[in-house]
Parts: structure tokens; sequence; C-alpha cells
């Protein structure tokens, strides 16, 4: 079935590609080539992993991403009959000395997180502590391994800055001059060195995800100016950040012998086998409304005191197959399932599709900058779609609002000065 469910793929991509307007950035086209990606690096892995895939499992997947394409289908109709004003704001670069405080800034914020990686990782090398943390803060239940509330607000903090100044690097590109394009990159790099102290990659390879959707909205020039030069570049560069995900494994506290190729697979592959094995023998249902889907949302009304529910971090439990490990990567169609079952999953992942599809179409007419920044930030949920459910999960919580405010402040006062957008 791993076959068929292959070529049913490449087929809706190539549905999608030509119903959404030949734009490989729309969301039901981008689903469907991450589900390809996904099944391609699982039929990799057939050898070691030796699964196969039920029916339904291909069903399900098919028929969800089906229904993406034509609810994306249906809003870019819409779109053509609706008349959207373009964004007349105008944009101006941030001024060097202040460029030049925010690094400072961000400077301190990696010395706060190098201390808070020795304070839970304990002594010895920084990659056998940032083991230690990440084990610690990533899956403990004691508070006290927990990151403290101020120093996640200072990762909120550098995230949103990492996000702002990708936008003022692409958009206003030589024009800020050399020692422009050194405290913007300068600021980048430390932006992604603080994120990779959380003992994960993830938050890296998003800000790589909206750097990609603000070089493709602001500079390509859209799809139609896509060349056969410019495919060679951006395969080139995808290439470049898949080898930077195995190189900085060390740095966060993995370990694996795994060649490239085989590191990449497992983790890009894991998704669809894992969901087959998922729905052939799901964990018991937790008594928390939501626990997996709405994680972030069920803690901050936790906090709020207005659920009463334990402290919990998600966890999922790890699968086998051929004797060998997947992992415990199972698509974002395994949270809605396990919550709510799979009218549930239909209602969310249908949700899901709308959302993006219709703010997507809006934003390709509007090109707000702010709309811009603030759709590049959640882009990641649907290339990483075959990975995890982050959308409901983490961009549906109080502290995606957070960033949120904060991003459009930070714009507001340092580059969209006297314009209304």
């Amino acid at each position: 079935m791993i076959y068929a469910l292959l070529a049913a793929l490449v087929l809706l991509s190539l549905a999608s590609y030509g119903l959404c307007g030949r734009d490989f950035f729309a969301p039901a086209t981008m689903l469907c080539l991450a589900f390809t990606f996904s099944c391609a690096c699982a039929l990799y892995n057939l050898p070691r992993w030796q699964f196969t895939l039920a029916p339904r499992t291909v069903t399900l997947i098919v028929g969800a991403l089906a229904l993406s394409v034509g609810i994306n289908a249906w809003a870019r109709a819409c779109f053509q009959r609706v008349r959207v004003q373009p964004w007349q704001g105008q944009a101006v670069p941030i001024p060097l000395w202040v460029s030049a405080g925010i690094l400072l800034v961000l400077g301190a914020v990696l010395l706060v997180m190098l201390a808070q990686v020795r304070r839970i990782g304990g002594g010895g090398s920084l990659s056998a502590a940032m083991a230690v943390f990440r084990a610690k803060n990533a899956y403990g239940l004691s508070l006290s391994d927990q990151l403290p509330g101020w120093v996640r607000q200072l990762l909120n903090l550098s995230a949103v800055v990492a996000f702002l100044y990708l936008f003022h690097l692409i958009w206003f590109g030589r024009r800020l001059g050399r020692l422009g394009l050194a405290l913007n990159a300068a600021i980048l790099a430390v932006c992604i060195g603080v994120s990779l102290l959380t003992g994960g990659r993830f938050s890296a390879m998003t800000m790589v995800v909206a750097g990609a959707v603000l070089w493709y909205m602001l500079r390509s020039g859209g799809p139609r100016a896509w060349k056969l030069g410019t495919l060679l570049r951006v395969m080139l560069a995808v290439l470049a950040v898949l080898y930077g995900f195995y190189a900085v494994k060390t740095l966060v506290g993995r370990q694996s012998e795994d060649t490239l190729v085989e590191y990449i697979t497992h983790y890009a592959g894991g998704g669809i086998p894992g969901l087959d094995l998922y729905l052939q023998d799901p964990p018991a249902p937790s008594g928390i409304w939501g626990k997996e889907t709405f994680y972030s949302l069920n803690n901050g009304l936790r906090k709020l005191g207005v659920l009463d529910i334990p402290y919990y971090y998600i966890h999922h439990e790890f699968r086998r197959s051929g004797g060998a490990s997947i992992g415990n990567i199972y698509t974002a169609l395994r949270d809605y399932h396990y919550d709510f079952g799979l009218g549930g999953l239909l209602v969310l992942h249908t949700a899901f599709s709308v959302i993006f599809a219709f703010w997507y179409e809006y934003q390709k007419k509007r090109r707000s900058h702010l709309g811009i920044l603030l759709w590049a930030m959640v882009y990641y949920c649907v290339v990483f779609y075959p990975i995890s459910n982050s959308f409901f999960a983490s961009v549906v919580s109080f502290g995606f609002v957070i960033r949120a405010a904060l991003l459009a402040a930070l714009y507001r006062l340092l580059i969209q000065r006297n314009a209304h957008g």
C-alpha cells in the first residue's frame, strides 16, 4: 500500500498545483508535497522497518489531503471574485544603533540560556549538559526542571526578533549597507543559537521556513517568476538546511550513528507508518479534553485556574516495526483522532484547511507587511503537518498571542512608521 499511497500523493500534488494557481506555497499544495516527501522517506526505510500500511490509513491520508485541495481551490475561486484593497503602508530600515542595542540584549539572553542549561543539565561538556537539560526540560514532570516563566518570555522576545529581522533582511537587502547587513546577520545568528540552546531544532527550522515564505512573498515575484535557475537554488538551499539539521544534532543533546540520509529520512518518514501503528493500537483515552490537540491552550487555562487539571507534557509513545524503532512521530492527524475520534479529526482538519487557505488567498492580495510576517510565523504548521500538530497544539495558545502582539508592536515601532496597515 505504500506504493499506492505514494502514487496518490504525487497525483494529488500535481492536481493541487494546477487547481491552486500553479503555486507551490498554496497551503494544500505544500501539504501534498510535504506528505509526498514523508512517504518517500518512509519508502526508503521500508527494508529496515518492514511495515505494511492498512487500507484505512491510506484512505484517511488521501481523503484528508483531497479535502484540503478542494478547500484551497474553493478559496482561490472566491478571492478571484472579491476585490481586496492592497496595503499602502511604507517601511523604513531599522536604525543601526537600534540593531546594535538589540544585539546586546540578545547576547544577554544567550548567556541566560547557557546558565539555565548548566543549572538543569549540570557540569561536564556542553553536549553532555544539553542531553541532560533536554531530557529534564522536555520530558520531566518536575517544575524545578522547567525554564522559569521570565526566561520563556525572553525566548519569546528572541523568536519575535528573529522573524522581524528576517523580514528586515529580505525586504531591504543591500540597501542596509555592509554594517547593517553584518548586524542583521549577527542578530539572526544569535537568535538561532538561543533557539538551539532550548534543546531542540524545531524553533530554528520554523525560522528557516519563515525566511523561505518571506522571500517568496516579498522578493521572488511569485509563482509566475520562477525559472529553472531559481528552482535549482531553492533545492540547494533545502539540502543545506537538511545538512544543518543533521550537523547540530550533538549540540542539542542527540546522539546517532546514522548517516545523513538515514537520519533525515528517519525523522521525515516516521509519521505515516507511525500513524498506521497508532490506528492499529491506540493508547487508552486520557480523560482530559483535547489533551494532545490543544496542549498549550489547556496548560494556559490551567495556569489561570480555569481548568482543574494536573501539569502534563505531551510525549507520544515510541513505536517499533521490523525490530527497528520508527520513533514517536505520527502526523497531526493522530492528535485529532486520539482526542476526538474520526469525526473530530475531519472537523479539525477541515478547520485547519479553511483557515490557512482563505488566509493565504487574502494575504496574497492584501500584501500587508505585518500580515505577511504573521503568516510566515505560522506557515511551519503546514510544512510540518506530516510530523506534528503544531497549529492547534502551539499556535492556538496564549503564548502565540503574546508573540503576535510583540511582533506587531516592534514592527510598528521600528519599521512601519507613520503608516497604517
